[in-house]
């Protein structure tokens, strides 16, 4: 269950249509396809929903209100609809991923504030788009089958007080 667009402002320049367009895509759509899919797990009373949020959603990321804020809202969806749907037998959880090699990061992030921000990861380097698909298999699996209601960050060991 992944959406998401991407620009940089501040919250006193984000218009209302800016932040309403970084919703409608990053939480809204999520949301509306999750009531479509639930439906039918509700009735095999089986699933397993995993949302993708952002390390941005957990600790806010400078000059990225809007986007930091729909990807918050995203985990607290995760731990309601955890709580709603497990009498279903369905769990929801969330990945939180940090800094990822896509297009989305690159064409959104200056190339000075990636090797700034790859120097606080104690891993030293981004992740790839596979590290992050692999837990999702991850939760989508009988593995996880106890792992309900949680949002598993994927940040390389991001160290945030440097």
């Amino acid at each position: 269950n992944n959406a998401g667009i991407l620009f940089n402002s501040l919250f006193l320049m984000t218009s209302e249509k800016k932040l309403q367009e970084m919703f409608q895509i990053n939480y809204f759509s999520q949301v509306h396809f999750t009531q479509i899919i639930a439906k039918g797990m509700i009735k095999n009373k089986s699933g397993s929903v995993i949302f993708v949020s952002s390390t941005s959603g957990i600790n806010g990321d400078f000059g990225r209100f809007a986007y930091s804020s729909s990807k918050a809202a995203v985990i607290s969806t995760v731990k309601t609809l955890s709580k709603e749907l497990s009498s279903y037998n369905i769990r929801v959880n969330a990945v939180s991923p940090g800094l990822t090699e896509t297009d989305l990061m690159t064409s959104n992030t200056k190339k000075e504030i990636i090797e700034t921000e790859t120097k606080k990861i104690s891993l030293k380097r981004i992740a790839n788009t596979k590290e992050i698909a692999d837990v999702i298999t991850f939760l989508a699996s009988n593995k996880s089958s106890y792992i309900n209601g949680q949002n598993i960050i994927i940040d390389g060991g991001y160290l945030w007080k440097l």
